[in-house]
Formats: C-alpha cells, sequence, structure tokens
C-alpha cells in the first residue's frame, strides 16, 4: 500500500536527511507480526522486521519513525486503519501554519 511506498521512497534519501523526516504508519494492529514484542508501558525493544514469508501477517515498515496502531478487534485484516487514518488526515490538514 502507500505506506510501503513512503517507507522506499524514504530508504533512498541520505541518513543525516533522514532524521529529520517523520514518518507516522498507521497499520491495523491485528497484522502486525510479533505484536507481543510491542507490548508494554515505557518499554524499548529491538523489533523484528524481516518477516515471515509463509505469515500472512506483515511486520512494521522500518523507515517509518512513528507509528499508531488502530485496533478494532480483528485479526488479520486490512482496512480497520482507515477510518482513523482518514480522520487524522482531515484534521492535520485543517491546521493552519504559522509562519514567521
Amino acid at each position: 500500500g502507500v505506506s510501503r511506498h513512503v517507507g522506499d521512497a524514504l530508504k533512498g534519501r541520505a541518513s543525516p536527511h533522514l532524521r529529520k523526516i517523520c514518518a507516522v504508519g498507521i497499520p491495523p494492529w491485528g497484522i502486525i507480526e510479533n505484536q507481543r514484542d510491542l507490548i508494554g508501558k515505557d518499554v524499548i525493544c529491538l523489533y523484528q522486521t524481516l518477516g515471515n514469508p509463509l505469515s500472512k501477517l506483515s511486520t512494521l515498515n522500518s523507515m517509518h519513525s512513528h507509528f499508531l496502531m488502530a485496533d478494532d478487534g480483528t485479526v488479520g485484516k486490512y482496512g480497520n486503519e482507515m477510518m482513523l487514518r482518514r480522520n487524522l488526515e482531515k484534521h492535520i490538514s485543517l491546521q493552519k501554519i504559522h509562519t514567521s
């Protein structure tokens, strides 16, 4: 999807520039491989981004700097993140940018 294209585009950037880019991924929680590694309060973990080719689940794109997980309880199904993504994009697009 789009997030894969964004992640791939970021790969082409030189590393000093990459640190300045904030790329937020919004995956559905129910499709994320190795979810248990991500659960906890103030937990820092190494997340394996190489997925199992036989798995129907997906790994998080390592080129994103942040993630907002969309969870409606469904497992193994894409699409439940669309409303969150749409509402967030609308909210962001309505914000005024102050320049001085």
